[in-house]
């Protein structure tokens, strides 16, 4: 997939790709580091390399038996860390004629999520902080923290047309639909944990509605249990 990117890429703008921005650590976003020119610099949150570290290229043996139609197009896979990291909430950057404000809302999706905000464009690529039409996946979010910075974004001026993560490219209204998703998910699940539901039993209870149509809606057990783990205060120091 990365190196049909790079063609794609190479046809609409021949030359020296000098910049790639990783939006956070997970391996589908970040495995075809390895794919681009040794020049090319990666750019990401230090919390994002920091993940990648800890997780390392072994997550690919967990990513082959969820998605075993990944076996052997990963043999010869390789890690390739950022190269440049930035702290705290932004970076701006320049893309020929372009101006690009790198901006760290805080830990939605994950402890490192960035989006990359082109004013003039009135374009925002948002990462897996958004989901479009495609159940998001919390197993390393904390859903509460992403519900605010979905809101942030939905304030955020100079925006039009946002690029997701997974799903069509969209605008704020397909924001508003997956933050739908979140807070029916959040809100379900915190009644269920106050009435002392066993967090196993939840999702069986809760009724998406249009959501249920969303691709890989199987995700919503994960997402019940890591909102479990956020309603004990084990997420307090993701943040």
């Amino acid at each position: 997939m990365t190196r049909t990117l790079l063609d794609e890429a190479r046809r609409v703008a021949p030359g020296q790709i000098e910049r790639l921005v990783n939006t956070h650590h997970h391996v589908d976003h970040t495995l075809g580091n390895a794919q681009f020119p040794k020049e090319t610099e990666i750019v990401a949150h230090a919390k994002a390399r920091a993940e990648m570290e800890r997780t390392g290229i072994g997550v690919l043996d967990v990513v082959q038996r969820m998605a075993p139609h990944f076996v052997g197009a990963l043999d010869d896979a390789a890690e390739r860390l950022p190269d440049v990291t930035f702290e705290g909430d932004g970076l701006e950057l320049e893309a020929g004629r372009h101006r690009l404000a790198l901006r760290h809302l805080g830990s939605g999706h994950t402890r490192g999520d960035i989006v990359i905000h082109l004013a003039e464009e009135r374009i925002l690529f948002a990462g897996d902080l958004a989901f479009f039409y495609v159940t998001p996946l919390a197993f390393e979010g904390h859903i509460g923290n992403w519900i605010r910075i979905g809101e942030e974004i939905l304030a955020m001026d100079a925006v039009d047309v946002i690029v997701p993560g997974h799903g069509p490219i969209g605008t704020k209204d397909d924001m508003r639909a997956l933050l739908g998703y979140l807070r029916l998910v959040h809100d379900a699940t915190r009644r269920a944990f106050d009435a002392g539901v066993p967090g196993r039993e939840v999702a069986a209870t809760i009724e998406l509605g249009e959501y249920a149509e969303w691709a890989d809606a199987d995700r919503l057990p994960l997402n019940v249990a890591r909102l479990y783990q956020e309603f004990r205060g084990e997420l307090d120091d993701y943040l």
